[in-house]
């Protein structure tokens, strides 16, 4: 899958925008580490919850599982991980104690600002960094492999348990991803090299640094899948537009099964996040003209339903469709839009700071005609920038993407 040739700009600074959401090397490596922290903490002498912990596995969900992890962007520099807790709940407990012991046994934990109870899950907050961790009773045995109930105990209601399959999802997501060719593979790779990315979680203000550092963080390649891609910046877009707005916005589990379900495109980066976009309106339509909710089902596990919790109502479904719209318009626009107004339409669609980043990226260097700096922010460019030439074509390979590495658990002491 080359760079679009009817539009190289434009996929070019689709590209640079992505690369710019992603977490540096340090970053991921910071966040390994606290990853592995978990069982290091809630196994410590004076934990409330030792006893239960001695066969418990912690291991990644949602978008680190995936290769989707970026920056928020809406309100900060943050981005978001998700962890799975798997451990035997103990005799007698409610979905309510399960988290209430969880949340006291996370205190005290390296480097954290504030450790919030949510409804089903703990949220450690640190800074430029939250992590989930969602507590897991795995099934009785036998079992699909890390099939489970997770615990829902909100603030009024009633308690509940679902069943939940976040490791088979992630193994039949990694599955129906279409790599792409290995030249346009190395070209992102060439690209994300040339960007030098800032860290975030600097140096100084991590507990254990020298540890952090000498610990390289395996790259998994499915993160540069142009599923992947288009992933990610529908996440960016909608973490932009529901910013401000005091409703629900689409699940993420929800985007990523559909992001996964579009077959590669050979046109390109843009022409893959518009069929992406048009099969979510799709379905939000199917939906309204049915007066059926758009369930959507784990094909790891057929009980659980992804839109369990949203939407709830018509209005929702109305609102995604209209950013969905939004979106293909804007993109339509850029194609036909000069270098500065196509910076502006990305300023609105993914944010401005990333937005600027891109087109620096891209006139500086990204191209091998482009000298020194010829854009200035607010006053535009003072000079015309080559464009980059499009990655050379190949047939798109499908490739089974590799066994995720996820945390084997917890060690016995």
């Amino acid at each position: 899958m080359p760079l679009d040739d009817t539009a190289p700009q434009l996929d070019a600074l689709l590209l640079g925008a992505v690369l710019e959401m992603e977490l540096s090397d340090r970053d991921n490596q910071v966040a390994s580490k606290r990853y592995n922290l978990i069982p290091e903490h809630l196994q410590r002498p004076n934990s409330p919850i030792r006893r239960y912990m001695e066969t418990a596995l912690v291991y990644p969900q949602g978008s680190r599982s995936i290769g989707a992890t970026i920056v928020h962007g809406a309100d900060d520099d943050r981005f978001d991980l998700d962890a799975i807790l798997e451990f035997r709940t103990p005799v007698g407990w409610t979905p309510r104690r399960v988290l209430d012991e969880l949340h006291a046994a996370f205190e005290g934990f390296p480097d954290v600002r504030k450790i919030e109870r949510c409804t089903r899950c703990i949220q450690l907050q640190f800074a430029f960094m939250h992590l989930d961790v969602t507590p897991m009773d795995p099934d009785l045995d036998p079992r699909d492999e890390r099939v489970g109930e997770i615990y829902h105990s909100p603030d009024e209601g009633r308690d509940e348990r679902f069943l939940v399959n976040p490791y088979g999802f992630a193994e039949d997501f990694r599955a129906r991803i279409t790599m792409p060719s290995q030249s346009f593979q190395d070209y992102v790779r060439d690209v994300r090299s040339k960007l030098q990315m800032n860290d975030r979680l600097v140096a100084g203000t991590i507990m254990a640094d020298a540890d952090i550092d000498a610990l390289p963080e395996p790259i998994d390649p499915i993160r540069d899948a142009p599923q992947v891609i288009a992933l990610k910046l529908m996440k960016r877009y909608l973490n932009l537009r529901y910013a401000r707005r005091d409703e629900k916005r689409p699940v993420s589990v929800y985007l990523s099964k559909i992001a996964a379900e579009i077959p590669l495109s050979s046109f390109g980066i843009c022409a893959q996040l518009e069929n992406y976009a048009a099969e979510l309106d799709r379905r939000m339509a199917v939906a309204l003209e049915s007066g059926r909710r758009p369930e959507e089902r784990n094909p790891a596990l057929w009980e659980e339903n992804f839109n369990d919790r949203w939407p709830k109502h018509d209005r929702e479904m109305k609102l995604f469709r209209m950013d969905l719209r939004h979106l293909v318009a804007e993109l339509a626009r850029a194609r036909a839009s000069s270098l500065v107004d196509t910076r502006k339409i990305f300023d609105d669609l993914f944010g401005e700071r990333v937005s600027e980043k891109a087109v620096r990226a891209y006139i500086d260097g990204l191209s091998s005609t482009a000298g020194a700096a010829h854009y200035e922010h607010n006053k535009g460019f003072v000079a015309n920038p080559g464009l980059i030439s499009p990655a050379p074509k190949q047939t798109a390979k499908v490739s089974k993407a590799p066994a995720h590495h996820f945390h084997p658990g917890f060690r016995g002491k």
